[in-house]
Parts: structure tokens; sequence; C-alpha cells
């Protein structure tokens, strides 16, 4: 039975690692830079770095969502998790009253569902 029970749970550890999924992203003046722009629905964590010479941040919106990080110095670094569903996302940075939005640092993020493998209206 003690055995049984550890094998159970090692499939679902191993099936929830396998799920995880993580977007890098590079903060600074006025980029956001990301070397994914596509995920399966799901849970995901944003991780993310300010290379800049300014605090930045990141906010995610749409679907239903909007969810942002604190302010993140220079050099400095932080995680973002939300859970999407299949949609468009913008990230952005919100500080100065949307400036740094304005100035260009803004993206599309794509989430597709679990059984696709690209955005959509992609080849």
């Amino acid at each position: 039975m003690k055995r049984t029970l550890s094998v159970v749970l090692a499939i679902l550890l191993t099936a929830s690692a396998s799920q995880a999924q993580y977007v890098d992203i590079t903060l600074n003046e006025w980029k956001i830079l990301s070397k994914k722009d596509t995920v399966k629905a799901g849970r995901v964590t944003f991780q993310i770095k300010n290379t800049g010479s300014m605090a930045h941040a990141l906010r995610i919106t749409g679907e239903g969502v909007d969810k942002a990080t604190v302010d993140i110095a220079r050099n400095g670094g932080g995680s973002l998790v939300v859970t999407l569903k299949p949609g468009t996302y913008e990230l952005w940075c919100p500080l100065s009253d949307d400036t740094h939005k304005v100035a260009g640092m803004t993206r599309k993020f794509h989430v597709v569902a679990a059984t696709e493998t690209k955005a959509p209206g992609k080849p």
C-alpha cells in the first residue's frame, strides 16, 4: 500500500512538472524581450529580469486577465504567475502613467489550446 501511494504521488508530480510553463522576460528601455510569444493554455510563470537603467514592471491583460508585478528595480527580477486560457494577451509596462507602454514597452502574447502548437494565423 505504501509503495502504491509513492508511485501514484511520483506520477502526479511528474505530470504537474511537465505541464509547468515558464516564459523568460527581459525588460529594458523601451522593450519587452522574450524568445516565446506563444504557450499552451494553463498556468504560466513569467520569469522577469529588468536589465534597464530604471524601474519597470510587467502587466498582462486580455481574456479576463489583468495582473501585474510590483515595480522591479534596475538589475532586479521577479515573477508573475497567471492561469491563461486560449486567446491573445498584451504584455506591457504600466509605469509612469503608461508612458513606458507608449514608448514601446508592449508586445502581444498568444495562448493556444493544449492540442494546438502555434499561434492562430501563423503558418
